[in-house]
């Protein structure tokens, strides 16, 4: 692997060939859909919280902990499979991987904006009915940050295999 001087050192981790198995496309999708599937059931665990009397109770800041921790390892996973294209500088990408990004972004603007408007309206609800501000920021944060999440999990899902190396030699 040659280093240009354009990349940077977070640039080189995404491109080290340790991250060889998570560029696969089955470990690419495996990993979007584990973190929509932990962002739904954060979504459902603070939707819970709010009907509650107190608003917040112990369960849902275990929940939480648990959640947000456990969301690290998984898109450092995810990240490592789309090579860190949102992460990274635009000065260190290639032409075909910035037409990836940009590609990504264009395709979820639409529900990407949907979302930050459920993000205002779902807190905004959840104080009108239940009167609890935290679970409010709570699911508006989930909301808004799932949104931010939306072109991370579409190249994920739909960004072609990489050439093995020997299909490079040859």
């Amino acid at each position: 692997m040659s280093i240009s001087p354009e990349q940077t050192s977070l640039s080189r981790t995404f491109d080290d060939d340790r991250w060889t198995r998570a560029r696969t496309r089955p470990v690419r999708r495996r990993a979007a859909l584990a973190e929509v599937a932990l962002l739904a059931a954060l979504v459902a665990a603070t939707v819970a919280a709010a009907t509650t009397d107190d608003g917040w109770p112990a369960w849902s800041f275990v929940a939480w902990t648990v959640g947000m921790l456990a969301f690290i390892p998984l898109h450092s996973v995810l990240n490592a499979g789309i090579r860190g294209l949102f992460d990274r500088s635009g000065r260190s990408l290639d032409e075909h991987q910035q037409r990836l990004r940009d590609r990504s972004v264009v395709a979820v603007a639409w529900p990407a904006t949907a979302l930050h408007l459920a993000a205002w309206i779902g807190g905004v609800t959840v104080v009108g009915v239940s009167g609890h501000v935290v679970p409010a920021l709570c699911l508006g944060f989930l909301l808004w940050f799932a949104a931010g999440l939306l072109p991370y999990w579409h190249l994920a899902w739909t960004a072609p295999d990489e050439p093995a190396d020997a299909d490079l030699d040859g």
